[in-house]
Formats: structure tokens, sequence, C-alpha cells
């Protein structure tokens, strides 16, 4: 649910305001239903909940030619909410659908948050590296050669992505993407 909510949140808030179909089909657009899991209904349900959050304001419009349309803005907290949700997915390991989520609103941050964090998550892998050699160089008996497999599959994952983190930083301190606290920044908006 973190990564449909931060999501919802992230489009209303980059588009100064949205319609849940509007939201849909931007993620949609986006192909987040792969990256993401995002599921059409939940983003409704996610749009729901944050409004009864206090995440995000509704009003009521009337619709073309049908019923009433909700649109939804951000308020101060939703946009607190959204920095916050993109910082814990990028801290936190072994959830790329979290992570998928943090990066596609990675921009939120400013640079130096988003540096900072990214660098976290170098510290946490590089950690958990450390750990995952220890057990598979000394593995009890009584786990199965399989599992020992499994567990070299987990490293091979976490090199790939602690070597991917670095280059994010790497890329982050040289100047790349439009950050927060940036010129025209997404954050900006109204």
């Amino acid at each position: 649910m973190s990564a449909t909510k931060l999501l919802a949140l992230g489009i209303v808030h980059l588009s100064g305001g949205a319609h849940g179909y509007q939201v849909r089909s931007e993620l949609q657009s986006w192909r987040a239903e792969i990256w993401a899991k995002i599921k059409p209904g939940s983003i409704y349900h996610a749009l729901k909940k944050a409004a009864a959050d206090g995440f995000l304001t509704e009003h009521a419009e009337p619709g073309n030619s049908g019923p009433e349309r909700v649109l939804y803005r951000v308020t101060a907290r939703g946009r607190d909410e959204i920095v916050e949700l993109v910082r814990d997915g990028l801290r936190r390991t072994h959830d790329p659908t979290m992570l998928n989520a943090s990066i596609a609103m990675l921009p939120m941050l400013t640079r130096t948050d988003a540096i900072a964090h990214v660098n976290e998550r170098v510290a946490r892998l590089e950690a958990e590296l450390v750990e995952q050699a220890k057990w598979r160089e000394h593995p009890t008996p009584d786990i199965p050669e399989h599992v020992r497999d499994q567990a070299e599959l987990w490293a091979g994952h976490a090199r790939t992505e602690l070597e991917w983190a670095k280059s994010l930083s790497k890329r982050l301190a040289e100047g790349a993407y439009t950050m927060a606290d940036d010129p025209g920044s997404w954050r900006t908006l109204a």
C-alpha cells in the first residue's frame, strides 16, 4: 500500500490537483502496474484513505455530462508524507516495489537529502553483504544446499543493487535530475 500511496500522492502533487481517473491514467502511462504492482482499484482506495488521513483535500466538481467528480489536492501534510515515504523507500532494503516508487518520486527530495538516503541504502547493503558472506562461508549443516544457492542469488542481487545505488549517489552529486531545491523543481508547485 505504501508504494500506491506514494505514487497517488505524488501524481496529485505533480499535477497541482487531479481526479482519480487522471491519477490512474498517469500511472498506467508510467507502467506502474508492472514495477510498483499497482492495481487500478487500489489507486482510488489510496486517494480516499489519503484524504481521510488529511494528506489530500477533496473538492466536488460537476462532471462532464455525468455525476460529480472529486478533485484531489495535496495538503502540506501530504507533501511531508511524500517526502517521508521517498526517504523510507530509499533506505529500506528488500522492498523493490517501494524502491521503484521512491525512485519515481526522487525529485521530491532536496539533492542533499536524496544523496544521504541513497548512501544510507549503500551502507545497509554493504552490511548485509558482509553478513551474507559470513553465513555462506560457515553455513550450519542442517541448511539444505539449495537454500545456500538461494543465498548466492540474493547476494548477487544485493551486489548489483549496491553498484546501482553507488552510481545513483554519484550522479546525484554531479547534478543529475532537477531536485526539490533546484529552480523549476516539481516540489515548488503551489
